[in-house]
């Protein structure tokens, strides 16, 4: 398959430098040309420039690897070189507000979405050789009702197959938005609450690996999770206010010294924890 990669940043890299391993004929479009060079350098992709116009009548596919605001500009400032057959996608994590505007803006070519559940908590191409996809899942996400030609979604599903993630489903936008709200924005927003609640200067001489685990991702791109959050903001603030209720529930059998309680919640969250990871 030919692919054309807009946007070679972490994820972005990680896709170019597997799909063109795989054999594919990868493409790449940056607006920072470095990007592009070590793409070219390091043989992740076949060629690369700013500007993707050429390739549009080459490629099969376009993943947009861009932040979720850019999409929107994008699509209006290369819709005249789009053409039927074209599949573009995103790997963004929200998709809800600006969805149905890129479906529209981009026919007579085709859009739908995904979202490849993988990452590191650093930023840029240079990194994207440390990216695993093979315990990720990966998430198709079509506008609820709308109609889709089913060679598109196979054309996606093969991509997922072919990075080798771990579990590909369908998801609509909407359902998206809010489990990722809970699966992936809250833990961000706990990690970044827990590190920030330190009062003490000399904590890491006395972190184990509880800390460390729960911490990891407190190391975030301030750019684009910002405005991740913003963007999806109705279901994340729900998930937040859920979690202070759970928080709360424990804050009081502590206060209380309710051992029961706590043993309660404690069984509730272990049982419900398997279930996930079984």
């Amino acid at each position: 398959m030919k692919i054309l990669i807009v946007g070679l940043g972490l994820i972005g890299g990680a896709y170019a430098k597997k799909l063109t391993e795989l054999g594919h004929e990868v493409y790449g479009s940056n607006h920072r040309q470095p990007a592009i060079d070590f793409a070219v350098s390091r043989c992740y992709i076949r060629e690369g420039n700013i500007d993707p116009i050429k390739y549009f009548d080459i490629v099969d596919m376009v993943i947009l690897g861009t932040y979720p605001s850019h999409i929107i500009s994008f699509l209006k400032k290369y819709n005249k070189f789009f053409r039927e057959g074209l599949l573009i996608t995103d790997v963004c994590g929200i998709k809800s507000n600006y969805i149905e505007e890129a479906t529209k803006i981009s026919k007579p070519a085709t859009y739908l979405a995904h979202h490849p559940m993988a990452g590191r908590e650093k930023i840029g191409i240079e990194y994207a050789h440390e990216v695993s996809f093979s315990k990720a899942n990966f998430i198709i996400t079509p506008i609820k009702g709308y109609k889709y030609n089913e060679k598109y979604f196979d054309m996606l599903k093969n991509l997922g197959k072919s990075l080798e993630f771990n579990h590909i489903s369908v998801l609509d936008t909407k359902s998206h938005d809010f489990m990722i709200g809970y699966t992936s924005q809250l833990a961000h927003a706990i990690a970044v609450a827990l590190v920030n609640s330190d009062a003490k200067q000399d904590t890491k001489l006395y972190i184990g690996d509880s800390y460390r685990d729960l911490t990891r991702i407190a190391m975030i791109n301030e750019n684009l999770w910002s405005e991740l959050f913003i963007e999806n903001k109705e279901f994340l603030t729900e998930n937040i206010s859920n979690f202070i209720e759970q928080l709360e529930k424990i804050k009081d059998a502590i206060e209380d010294s309710d051992s029961e309680e706590l043993k309660k919640l404690f069984i509730k969250s272990t049982k419900h924890r398997k279930e996930m990871v079984e």
